[in-house]
């Protein structure tokens, strides 16, 4: 039996221009102050550690993004930043979707700054899933969080009506997700394995729900990551609670709260988050089941 779920986060499972047509961006207006450095502002994202610092870290890269407009890097890292701003650090509805709204917009962004992709999605009108053939490795940052930021703002903010009136958000979703897979399938150290399972437990079968694969896949991404401590989160927070697996909820969050900072891949800004829900989590083991 699938366990389904109208609301709540889904995880972590825990974006426009080509070259000569740089003129379709549309920059975020207005940035006041002097022109930044993008090493400057790629490590205020990395020392964010608080809500205050990511938001420096946001304007620090929109102002880059916007003097150059037809920059990758920025734009991947806002899209990445503002998932992480509407999942760890807001609690209002209507100010998560604006986050996620805008993480969409800034990985759709980079992700048109590859010519491919923006010649046969946006001048020949390919459909986005194959319009996603253009995009590789190169692309990652943009891609996990366009899938993120959609999963989530699909889950989170939209009540059971808007879900059901808007699956092709979802599916543009999976595509990414799917196009992910295909470039790596344990991408992310095992991030979008979990979201591949996560998924797979959320979904009725018509759609491709599948219990057993989705515990499978996220068996597999944890044990084949040790040093990634999204997967276990997510089989915690959005798998063990539903399913009445104490045993195994309370296990995953101990480990995931006593790693080494420093010794875990992926962004340092998102550990910090993770961990910190973590601990969150166990304190409230008794009332969550």
């Amino acid at each position: 039996m699938h366990i389904r779920i109208c609301g709540g986060l889904l995880a972590t499972m825990l974006f426009i221009v080509a070259a000569g047509c740089a003129s379709k961006v549309t920059p975020t207006p207005g940035l006041p102050g002097a022109p930044v450095a993008i090493g400057d502002a790629m490590q205020a994202y990395h020392r964010a550690d608080s809500r205050d610092a990511l938001l420096q870290a946001i304007r620090m890269l929109e102002r880059y993004a916007q003097d150059n407009p037809d920059d990758y890097s920025s734009r991947a890292r806002l899209a990445n930043a503002y998932t992480l701003l509407g999942l760890g650090y807001t609690d209002d509805i209507g100010k998560k979707e604006a986050a996620y709204s805008a993480a969409v917009r800034y990985a759709e962004e980079a992700m048109l700054t590859e010519p491919g992709f923006a010649h046969v999605w946006k001048e020949r009108g390919v459909s986005f899933s194959l319009a996603l053939q253009q995009l590789d490795h190169r692309h990652i940052e943009a891609l996990s969080y366009y899938r993120s930021a959609q999963f989530l703002d699909y889950q989170e903010c939209k009540g059971a009506m808007g879900r059901l009136l808007d699956i092709s958000q979802m599916q543009r979703a999976v595509a990414v997700m799917d196009r992910l897979a295909q470039i790596d399938p344990n991408i992310s150290d095992g991030t979008n394995l979990a979201m591949q399972g996560l998924y797979k437990i959320r979904q009725p079968d018509y759609l491709g729900g599948d219990d057993v694969t989705a515990q499978y896949l996220l068996e597999r991404a944890a044990q084949d990551n040790p040093r990634n401590i999204i997967p276990r989160w997510v089989r915690a927070k959005y798998f063990a609670i539903d399913a009445g697996k104490r045993d195994l909820f309370v296990r995953d969050l101990r480990w995931v709260a006593e790693q080494p900072l420093e010794q875990l891949v992926g962004h340092r800004p998102w550990n910090i988050v993770i961990q910190r829900d973590a601990k969150a989590l166990l304190s409230q083991a008794s009332r969550l089941f």
